[in-house]
């Protein structure tokens, strides 16, 4: 059973996740436009089952981008969080099958590049951090906001944050709970490669091809070396990052900063 299943059984909002694969290359698109491509219910249990179905037939790379220029993925879609995400059952559930699904993708021997136009945050930042190269636009953004929502990372970005910008990086990252954009972001360690915006994902796509250039053995070879010194210490962070999310999510702090927001996500 996946652990997304109890996501299924909710209404699924609106939004899709879509997968194009191409030879070697898969392409996973975000799209929910109306919402700065937050993720939807919907969004998260389609987001789980291409992770799985990736999961039996790894590709060589994977590009992750949000459809449009407007934003990469500004998190949880408000509307289906107020609906029916505000509950500690459904908070632990969605923990469980984001977390479990970016666990499955970032193991696998597949170089991840993200491709961010408009904002990333919260669990969009989150997402960013599967990848091994970051491409952002000039005034994108990438933004560990949740301080500023009473709750903390949930789906596994925490860690991988300190695995990308280690302690000092991640003190900064998490606790002034700021959006870094283009060269912030690159200082910073959120971002790898600033490119001109609107022509992100044809750069992310470039720098893939620079890669695939060389001997599939050799850059999985490559990516199996990268992701054990990644996991080396991923066991317990992973379980004390799920306990401080689903302590905080259905707490009074992130209901009065969610009240707060403009619900078109």
């Amino acid at each position: 059973m996946s652990a997304g299943s109890g996501l299924a059984e909710l209404p699924r909002g609106r939004g899709r996740v879509h997968l194009r694969r191409e030879g070697a290359l898969c392409e996973v698109v975000l799209d929910n436009p109306g919402a700065r491509n937050a993720m939807s219910i919907g969004m998260m249990v389609d987001f789980i089952a291409i992770v799985e179905s990736l999961s039996d037939d790894p590709p060589l790379a994977l590009l992750i981008y949000g459809a449009g220029t407007e934003g990469f993925c500004a998190g949880g879609d408000l509307q289906d969080v107020r609906a029916h995400l505000m509950n500690a059952a459904s908070g632990r559930e969605m923990c469980a099958g984001m977390g479990r699904a970016m666990d499955l993708l970032g193991g696998l021997s597949t170089v991840i590049v993200c491709a961010v136009e408009g904002a990333a945050l919260g669990g969009g930042a989150e997402l960013t951090q599967l990848a091994r190269w970051v491409v952002i636009g000039d005034t994108a953004k990438i933004g560990f906001v949740h301080a500023r929502l009473g709750v903390s990372p949930g789906w596994g970005g925490g860690r991988l944050l300190l695995a990308r910008v280690g302690v000092r990086g991640a003190t900064e990252v998490l606790l002034h709970a700021r959006a870094y954009a283009g060269e912030d972001a690159l200082r910073v360690g959120l971002a790898d490669q600033v490119a001109t915006d609107g022509d992100v994902v044809n750069a992310a796509r470039g720098w893939i091809a620079e890669v695939m250039k060389h001997p599939e053995a050799s850059i999985r070879g490559a990516l199996s070396l990268l992701n054990e010194a990644r996991s080396s210490a991923s066991t317990s962070l992973s379980q004390t990052e799920a306990q401080i999310f689903e302590r905080l999510w259905a707490g009074p702090a992130h209901r009065t900063a969610l009240s707060k927001l403009k619900a078109g996500g």
